[in-house]
């Protein structure tokens, strides 16, 4: 039942899925700390376009969704970003939520009401959050500058166990006037942060062990996770019996 509805979520938000990166060359802007940043558009237009990827240590496949779930540490880790409000859950996979922006004085903070599904293809097992400006969820407020467009994706690409390539993609049009040198900084310092600061968040402790129900874990993942619990136990086991106490567990 699980793989017949992620089968059905991919279908529909393949369809959905801005069809990002099509035209132009993408440019590397960032090269430093094992993240590499990539821009897409032309210095005269409205619309922005950049990439970030990064190959991360994640101890836990399942951290993922338990990190995604907790809006307060997504904003921790993505760059200029000061909230993330829940307005609507449809379902596991699809939610509408309410973005606002901390951007550099003298410039006004920017707000999107965004449609945000979740899917998992089937042969790779990659996990994709596309997401989507959805004006009608939510009014214009106060004191920010309502982003006419904004569109893109994550994406987290099992590797071996231990290891996630994680894509960020944006198109955006940031709305206002906007300085030269705060377009540039949006194009190069939001994915270098977030990724970076992703790093940090991704293998804390509250996220571990966290099953959702709604994605599958690789099964070289799920091997290796209990090959080191039965290394684990038998440790455990070996001390007790020789009145040894095994102290904590080494860091994984």
């Amino acid at each position: 039942m699980m793989i017949k509805k992620l089968t059905i979520l991919l279908v529909l938000s393949l369809v959905a899925l801005p069809a990002l990166g099509e035209e132009g060359e993408w440019v590397l802007v960032t090269d430093r700390d094992a993240i590499q940043v990539f821009r897409q558009d032309d210095d005269t237009s409205r619309l922005k376009t950049f990439r970030g990827v990064a190959d991360l240590r994640v101890n836990d496949f399942n951290a993922i969704g338990a990190l995604l779930d907790d809006y307060d540490a997504v904003a921790s880790f993505m760059h200029m970003v000061s909230e993330i409000r829940d307005l609507k859950r449809n379902s596991p996979y699809q939610r509408d939520v309410y973005v606002t922006t901390r951007l550099p004085w003298p410039v006004k903070d920017r707000d999107a009401p965004l449609r945000v599904t979740f899917y998992q293809e089937p042969d790779t097992l990659d996990l994709v959050m596309p997401f989507a400006l959805h004006s009608g969820a939510y009014p214009e407020q106060a004191g920010y500058v309502r982003m006419p467009q904004m569109e893109g994706y994550y994406r987290f690409s099992p590797g071996e166990p231990g290891r996630v390539k994680v894509t960020i993609e944006v198109v955006l049009d940031p709305g206002g006037a906007l300085p030269a040198w705060l377009a540039n900084i949006i194009l190069r310092d939001i994915p270098y942060f977030s990724l970076r600061r992703l790093q940090r968040v991704i293998n804390q402790p509250r996220f571990q062990g966290i099953a959702h129900g709604y994605y599958q874990t690789p099964g070289a993942w799920q091997q290796s996770a209990e090959v080191r619990e039965l290394a684990d136990a038998s440790g455990e086991a070996k001390a007790s019996a020789s009145g040894v106490n095994p102290g904590p567990s080494a860091p994984r």
